[in-house]
């Protein structure tokens, strides 16, 4: 699973990458577009999408949880030396770690919790531009009513923009007050102000200090 998304993070890289004396043709075909760096940042998340889906689909079907075109069955995997890695219904939570959960980004994470963060469009009441990596805004926890600043840093990319949903590594101010309160699946707010710009659900805690 690990070796699948790092591939998909190597097609990803040398699509945007144009400097690289043995260029792919969709470098090419991007530069040919001529985007600004805002433009290329929302077309870089969207092929990111796209190879999520993709690979995670091809993990899937060979786990025997989902059609690959129109068949559907387990297979049984094995290395080189014969021996065998899966014999189906193993695959897929492992591929989810990665492909939804960020398991290789987060893993040496020192922040205080993953989370899924949607941010709302602006004909929802959401903003009208968009935030880069180690934005902070306040955040409420739907069990409470206490507000805390919390710091956000987006994984996989450094600009999220209204109607995006991205995870990220949060960091929260008052850690003490939520001491044994936070577990994984627990939803929540983000204010500016009195703001409402977006909600989340935290994925996995990170802190031992604060997991319920």
């Amino acid at each position: 699973m690990k070796n699948f998304y790092q591939e998909k993070q190597n097609i990803l890289n040398s699509s945007f990458d144009h400097q690289s004396k043995y260029r792919t043709l969709v470098s090419t075909k991007i530069e040919e577009l001529h985007l600004d760096d805002i433009e290329t940042e929302k077309l870089k998340k969207i092929i990111s999408y796209l190879l999520d889906d993709t690979l995670y689909s091809i993990l899937l079907g060979l786990d025997g949880s989902a059609s690959i075109g129109d068949s559907q069955e387990t297979f049984k995997i094995y290395d080189e030396e014969d021996n065998l890695i899966s014999e189906g219904g193993d695959l897929g939570g492992h591929a989810y770690e990665y492909f939804h959960e960020n398991k290789l980004e987060t893993g040496n994470s020192k922040c205080d919790f993953i989370a899924q963060i949607h941010f709302k469009n602006e004909n929802e009441g959401g903003r009208t531009h968009y935030v880069k990596s180690n934005y902070r805004s306040q955040l409420v926890f739907n069990f409470d009513d206490y507000q805390t600043s919390a710091r956000q840093i987006y994984i996989g990319t450094d600009h999220v923009f209204p109607g995006d949903m991205v995870n990220a590594e949060i960091d929260i101010l008052s850690q003490e007050y939520f001491h044994k309160k936070l577990k994984a699946g627990i939803g929540f707010k983000l204010y500016e102000g009195s703001h409402l710009i977006g909600t989340g659900k935290v994925i996995k805690i990170v802190n031992p200090k604060l997991q319920e």
